[in-house]
């Protein structure tokens, strides 16, 4: 292994996401897509291997590995339990919609295209979950964040986000046990619900007070150096009872999400998820094949009519969570449309699934074109319905950060 390699490889991965996420950002769409692409091409031009990287391909993966729960961390500490705990009937019903529906959806396309069950659990578990950061993102743009239609969406979409980490958890798990069974399923969901316990009524508290100590007697680098240590933690925690890393590093910082130096935390982590979630995202879209868009490959067809298939259930499943709200049906069509963006956890999800062995490359690359897609069509729709309609949308105001 050549001395200094490393530093090259990350350092053409990087660029390639910042050109790839610049490029993005100036046209409007978010910069993951752009991170997403430039991986893509990446895997384009180098299809039967990426040379400079095949003797880090280990490293650079636990360095992604590294930067994705830190971005887990980080949305965890953007949600805070009276959020959480104050979601509205309305809210709920859209996220619980906006969870079932996707699922079946996919599990049944899967099984009428002939996938193993196992392969339809992962295919409907990467399309459950909505990105709050695209949608808050656009929402923002809009200048809608404060509207009660906003506000519904944003809390579903918390909610389905862990709705969505806890479903991955469990097919995960069957996924790395080889077995399918009620009891292995009732014994993963009780660790989740113990291990969240555990965490958010015991260590919450304390951890607050241990942040507020170091801040005082060490100052800003002691707290960011001590929650790192925190996240590290809780995620070996998750993986030694069979849960995957990322569930420790998104309770890591729900229970930080109330800190008084949450701001602090999240300040001194910042420029470390830029760099390194980033890698992550550059290097999931190396592992999509884009020679399966070539309609002229007469293997090809069948997984770009899945993809298509595909789709239609993403969209089509968020589009149906708006029913959940009752007596507002001007606002129906607004949270469906502000559903529809995937994004990390899906990602993560399909990631998972490969590395098991659960996924085929071309069912990987499958989904990953059903995410770009998504994570384009749901800010476009948003766009084209919220002038339209844009009286139906009273303002309220804003929650305070404290």
């Amino acid at each position: 292994m050549e001395p200094g390699g490393i530093f090259l490889t990350l350092c053409a991965l990087i660029a390639a996401g910042v050109v790839g996420g610049w490029l993005a950002v100036h046209l409007d769409q978010p910069a993951i897509l752009g991170e997403l692409a430039a991986g893509a091409l990446l895997g384009l031009l180098f299809h039967q291997g990426i040379p400079f990287w095949e003797d880090y391909e280990e490293m650079l993966e636990l360095l992604g590995q590294v930067g994705l729960s830190a971005l887990l961390f980080s949305v965890g500490m953007e949600i805070r339990m009276r959020d959480i705990i104050n979601v509205g009937p309305a809210s709920a019903g859209v996220a619980l919609l906006g969870v079932v529906t996707p699922f079946g959806l996919a599990y049944g396309v899967s099984m009428l295209f002939g996938l193993s069950p196992l392969v339809g659990l992962f295919v409907g578990a990467s399309l459950t979950a909505t990105s709050v950061g695209i949608t808050a993102e656009v929402l923002n743009e809009l200048g809608i964040i404060g509207t009660k239609g906003s506000k519904i969406i944003l809390n579903a979409a918390v909610l389905d986000d862990v709705l969505g980490l806890l479903i991955l958890t469990i097919i995960s798990g069957v996924a790395f046990g080889e077995r399918v069974s009620a009891g292995n399923i009732l014994m993963l969901s009780f660790m989740i619900i113990a291990f969240f316990s555990l965490v958010l009524i015991a260590v919450r508290p304390l951890a607050s007070r241990l942040m507020i100590f170091m801040e005082q007697s060490y100052g800003d680098n002691g707290t960011a150096m001590t929650s790192f240590a925190f996240l590290m933690l809780l995620s070996y925690g998750a993986a030694s009872i069979g849960l995957n890393v990322i569930v420790g590093a998104f309770i890591a910082g729900l229970s930080l999400s109330e800190s008084k130096v949450r701001k602090h935390i999240s300040a001194a982590f910042s420029p470390f998820i830029s760099v390194f979630a980033s890698l992550f995202f550059v290097l999931i879209g190396t592992k999509m094949d884009l020679t399966l868009l070539n309609p002229f490959e007469p293997g090809n067809l069948s997984i770009l009519s899945l993809s298509a298939a595909l789709l239609f259930c993403a969209v089509a499943g968020k589009l149906a969570s708006g029913i959940a709200i009752a007596g507002d049906r001007e606002n129906r069509l607004f949270v469906g449309a502000g559903m529809i963006p995937r994004g990390e956890v899906g990602l993560i999800c399909g990631n998972i699934g490969l590395m098991c062995g659960a996924l085929p490359g071309n069912i990987f690359s499958s989904l990953l074109l059903v995410v770009l897609f998504t994570t384009f069509i749901g800010p476009v729709f948003l766009r084209v319905i919220v002038p339209r309609k844009l009286r139906y949308y009273p303002r309220i105001p804003v929650d305070s950060e404290e």
